[in-house]
């Protein structure tokens, strides 16, 4: 029943339709990998900022997809929308964001970037892990596939914790057996 509640408490703050598509993990890695890897095969093509943690960019080097970044200047939010404009084709089968960079502390034009993968119809992978309790972020709002987090910082939980929110695709089982 607890688990239950803080999942309905989850999907209540970043505005998800249903408490079963909050998915608890160990930390935001753990759920970019899950969301990364429902997301995309070997071979496919990947968009991501030019602003990625490890935790995104290592997992697409494993898989084997074709990464193409939206290089735009720092703390230019219109420059980032043209930037993700550009490397969106009919071949690109997701697009990575960070909201706020962790090393930098930009803001990623989130809603524009969002607003050009819906027109396009092209998944959306947010990393919240800087943003996450501390920023607005709704699902519903972006669109989004998913939007990974960990517990332990703007959410004010402890570590080793972490939340996936699933959008209107679920995640494939990263471990099986």
């Amino acid at each position: 029943e607890t688990a239950f509640l803080c999942r309905q408490a989850a999907a209540e703050l970043f505005q998800v339709e249903s408490p079963e598509q909050v998915v608890f993990t160990s930390n935001a890695t753990h759920g970019l990998n899950l969301a990364i890897h429902s997301l995309l095969k070997p071979g496919d093509a990947v968009v991501i900022s030019g602003y990625e943690h490890n935790a995104v960019t290592r997992p697409l080097h494993a898989l084997g997809v074709n990464i193409r970044v939206a290089a735009g200047p720092l703390f230019d939010p219109e420059a980032q929308v043209r930037a993700f404009e550009r490397q969106l084709d009919e071949t690109v089968r997701a697009v990575i964001c960070n909201h706020v960079s962790n090393v930098f502390g930009c803001v990623q034009p989130l809603e524009e970037i969002a607003g050009v993968c819906r027109s396009r119809g092209v998944p959306l992978l947010v990393d919240a892990s800087q943003s996450a309790g501390t920023l607005p972020l709704h699902l519903t709002e972006l669109g989004a596939a998913f939007i990974a987090m960990p517990g332990h910082k703007g959410l004010y939980g402890p570590k080793g914790t972490g939340l996936l929110l699933c959008g209107e695709r679920p995640a494939r089982p990263l471990l099986l057996g």
